[in-house]
This record gives C-alpha cells, structure tokens and sequence, in this order.
C-alpha cells in the first residue's frame, strides 16, 4: 500500500500535483492543502 508523504499512513489511493511537489498525498491531507492554498488566495483578494 503505498504511504502518505505528509502524514506517513498507509492509504490504498494517493494524489500529488504542483503544490505536493509531485509527493504522493492521502486524500485527508491533498484535500486539506488544496482549501489550505483556496483560503488563502481568497484573503489576498479580499485586501
């Protein structure tokens, strides 16, 4: 089973993209950086 780089469990699927640093991510953790990096494009938009 392949091993969440961020949080380091054993997860049957992973993602990476750009923002991984093409590190394979369980879906808790890339979905979390995505809102992570949604939120803070919107708070620059909004100043």
């Amino acid at each position: 089973m392949p091993i969440c780089a961020k949080c380091s469990n054993d997860v049957k699927k992973v993602y990476d993209c750009d923002h991984t640093n093409l590190e394979e991510y369980c879906v808790e953790c890339y979905t979390e950086l995505h809102y992570y990096l949604t939120e803070k494009n919107t708070e620059d938009v909004n100043c």
